[in-house]
């Protein structure tokens, strides 16, 4: 087995590697190349201006000259940067966004704030290399290099590397079961879960019910008085967790971009708990005072009308985010689960908080290395 210093020093330079060899395609191809791979959408115009998923800005873009998109490779959920249709490739961007709807006819782009200028003019949509994934794992690296020194991941990292065994209790646990419908080989593995110390392993083929026997764990550990972080690579995954813990009132939190969230688990996200958590009617009325104001921004023509609506809605969003820092940490404490994809555990929300369990679901499909950003958590 490989030591921690051999892992570390193996992995760093295959995840620089992959980094540069994708910001390399990116960057080396011209705007018509990267046109013809369908990386850039090409001569948009913006149709519409919204204040929605938990008060970011939606616009909405459609072809200039015909009713149909051009071919394209984006996807929903990719990160894309807007630019003028006639900007240089390696020009700055007016803004940076999420997709988050395509049709035939238009593309949905979710961003933080509304561009500042450009929005009347043609533009165009240039997809982008997702650094921040790198700069994650990278993170972990680092961190695992120095050592833990403290905290329940002082004991798990030795164990992970082979260098010390797993331990478990000696008696065994007896649960009462939440899901009636568990067969035998699924309670033997809760069983041994729940007296595991550091670390388990639940293995089998497809169709078994891995899933369905680690929501029972989740729900044990919960009544158990833990608190939990659970993970998986995929959005996708993450928010099947989500759905099936909600069946039985747990108080969770989904992290992540509320456009990279299934409909079904916006409820659960961190912004709609947040929004909850805050003076619902001032709230309200902020948002609908800055779709009004997107909307005077999308038709203004006059530079100065353009650069005092800029400012108001700076100084509105300012005032929602103030609300918002404090509700997010209040959000955080209080949920006993805390689920996230296994790179968007990096994230600062989480600085300075260690949890009871780590849990990761489909764990054979992701990175090793994306592993250890949420091990890391406990």
């Amino acid at each position: 087995m490989m030591s921690l210093n051999e892992f570390v020093s193996s992995m760093a330079p295959l995840i620089d590697l992959e980094k540069a060899a994708e910001i390399s395609a990116e960057s080396e191809a011209s705007s018509k190349r990267k046109e013809r791979r369908g990386s850039v959408m090409p001569n948009l115009k913006c149709t519409d201006a919204q204040t929605g998923l938990m008060g970011k800005t939606l616009l909405e873009f459609q072809p200039n000259k015909s009713d149909v998109l051009p071919p394209h490779k984006f996807g929903t959920h990719d990160v894309v940067a807007l630019k003028p249709n006639k900007a240089d490739a390696g020009s700055p961007a007016l803004g940076q966004g999420v997709v988050y709807r395509l049709k035939d006819s238009s593309i949905t782009v979710v961003f933080d704030d509304i561009p500042e200028d450009g929005l009347n003019s043609p533009l165009r949509l240039e997809k982008l290399a997702n650094e921040v994934t790198y700069r994650r794992m990278k993170d972990a690296l680092i961190q695992l290099s120095k050592g833990i020194q403290a905290g329940p991941s002082a004991n798990l990292v030795p164990v992970l590397f082979g260098e010390n065994s797993p331990m478990r209790s000696k008696d065994a646990v007896k649960f009462s079961p939440f899901n009636k419908n568990l067969d035998d080989s699924q309670k033997d593995a809760i069983s041994k879960a729940l007296r595991s110390r550091d670390a388990f392993l639940l293995h089998g083929p497809p169709g078994t019910g891995k899933t369905t026997t680690i929501i029972e764990i989740i729900l044990q550990e919960v009544k158990r008085g833990a608190k939990i972080l659970a993970c998986a690579a995929s959005n996708i995954a993450v928010d099947n967790i989500v759905e099936r813990l909600s069946q039985y009132r747990t108080k969770l939190v989904r992290l992540g971009h509320p456009a990279r969230l299934l409909p079904q688990v916006l409820d659960s996200a961190l912004d709609a708990q947040v929004l909850r958590a805050d003076n619902s009617s001032l709230a309200g009325d902020i948002r609908k005072e800055m779709k009004v104001l997107n909307s005077k921004l999308l038709k203004a023509k006059d530079r100065n009308t353009k650069r005092d609506i800029r400012k108001e809605l700076k100084t509105l969003a300012k005032e929602e985010r103030k609300r918002q820092q404090l509700a997010v940490a209040d959000v955080i404490k209080n949920a006993d689960v805390v689920l996230s994809t296994l790179t968007g555990a990096s994230t600062k929300k989480l600085a300075g908080i260690t949890f009871d369990l780590v849990i990761i679901d489909e764990a054979a499909q992701a990175l090793e290395v994306a592993c250890w950003i949420a091990l890391l958590k406990v």
